[in-house]
């Protein structure tokens, strides 16, 4: 089977197209979008840093007074 030359340059242009929007897109994931005033002091797109979490939020759970949970062992029946 032979390609024809109409069908390289279609499939061409389109890998052309995809190559510059994904140069288009890394240029701007790379530099910082520029931020609009809202409301005077808070900007659009500005990152804003997470409360902190309490410590106390990672500590494991109280350990049960009936210990550890087995698996129910089947029974032949």
């Amino acid at each position: 089977m032979s390609t024809s030359q109409r069908t390289f340059n279609q499939v061409k242009s389109i890998l052309g197209k995809l190559d510059q929007r994904i140069d288009s897109l890394r240029a701007a994931r790379s530099t910082p979008a520029p931020a609009a005033l809202v409301g005077g002091d808070r900007l659009i797109g500005q990152a804003v840093a997470p409360s902190p979490i309490p410590a106390a939020a990672f500590s494991p759970p109280p350990r049960s007074p009936f210990g550890r949970a087995t698996p129910i062992r089947p029974t032949n029946g």
